[in-house]
């Protein structure tokens, strides 16, 4: 079985949701085309309609029948209709079998469906169409076909088909490109991270000067990589110092016991030494105390060791073991523990 390795980039959420908004937006934009050039469309026609009505409504009735008659005749891609009707519905003139069932008299352009009739017989279909009556009891009614409207609306598919490979197309390059460049600019980022883990705090991450959310979060990286820098700096400096107070009170021991062992010639004399070298040892075993006393409160674990003490049961026992030696040097010791006092004390 082959399998085909798919780019990393293609993988990325850049590449996918720049190629699906571009997509997005070639739809959109074809779709407010098609709907802003239907509309004119319509109003055109529909101003077509009703102004070539008002110019036969104001004619004779004689010159009323030769301007339907002209009109229809002027129509070689069969859209126009048009009717004048008696009173009582027959059809005068025209190609328009019946009055439209819904159509209002002396309204606005409206939608209706019309039966043409001609040469080629009975033909239904969707118009936009105005009825006006006119004064002597007839009513004219002027239509065309809405075909128009569906053309348009073929031609914009057609175009939509043949545009729509090429603008994919470009939405994935564009997606390509974009997905490529932050996927570069975090590589070199995961390369610069490695190097400032491996002890190299004084790498900063590049800014490029652009404001864009990468050089955003650069600054605030470099931040904390130049606290990061200082801390360890301080610590480092702290540690020599440690280095240099442990230092002398160990000098001090070693050169004590190397002469003490050399010079000491009585039990006495060598006894003396070991105190010495036990006091040095004292000093800087205090040192190291406080040091890891104060990293405990940096830490917040200071209160770890810290506990309840009863001290009224405490002051009853202190002063239960110190009876025996106050009654023998005659003195009266009394102990008063109201309640239950309690304190925090380290043990």
């Amino acid at each position: 079985m082959l399998f085909v390795k798919i780019p990393d980039f293609v993988r990325t959420t850049t590449f996918r949701w720049t190629s699906i908004a571009f997509a997005a937006c070639i739809l959109l934009f074809s779709a407010f085309v098609y709907w802003e050039a239907a509309a004119y469309t319509l109003a055109r026609m529909d101003a077509a309609i009703a102004e070539e009505s008002l110019v036969i409504a104001g004619d004779t009735p004689d010159r009323q029948l030769n301007a339907i008659e002209d009109r229809l005749s002027e129509d070689p891609r069969r859209i126009k209709l048009a009717g004048l009707f008696g009173a009582d519905g027959h059809r005068i003139a025209g190609n328009l079998e019946s009055v439209p069932q819904g159509l209002a008299v002396n309204a606005a352009v409206q939608n209706a469906r019309v039966v043409r009739v001609d040469q080629r017989g009975h033909e239904g279909m969707g118009v936009r169409a105005i009825a006006r009556s006119l004064p002597n009891g007839t009513v004219l009614v002027i239509a065309r076909h809405n075909g128009e409207l569906k053309e348009l609306a073929e031609v914009v598919a057609r175009a939509l088909l043949v545009a729509l490979p090429f603008a994919f197309g470009l939405s994935l390059a564009i997606g390509a490109i974009l997905s490529v460049r932050v996927q570069r600019r975090v590589t070199d980022l995961n390369a610069l991270v490695r190097r400032i883990m491996s002890g190299n705090l004084h790498e900063r991450i590049p800014v490029s000067g652009l404001d864009h959310p990468f050089d955003k979060l650069a600054a605030i990286a470099n931040g904390m990589l130049d606290e990061i820098e200082i801390l360890v700096a301080e610590m480092a400096g702290v540690g020599n110092a440690i280095a240099h107070d442990l230092r002398t009170p160990l000098t001090r021991v070693r050169i004590g016991l190397e002469r003490g062992r050399a010079n000491a010639k009585t039990l006495e004399e060598l006894q003396s030494v070991a105190d010495r070298a036990v006091g040095a040892l004292d000093q800087s075993l205090t040192i190291i105390t406080a040091l890891l006393r104060i990293g405990e409160i940096e830490n917040s674990r200071g209160k770890a060791n810290f506990g309840d003490v009863a001290l009224a049961d405490l002051v009853r026992e202190v002063g239960d073991f110190y009876s025996p030696m106050v009654e023998d040097k005659h003195v009266t010791l009394h102990v008063a523990s109201a309640g239950n006092a309690n304190s925090i004390l380290r043990p």
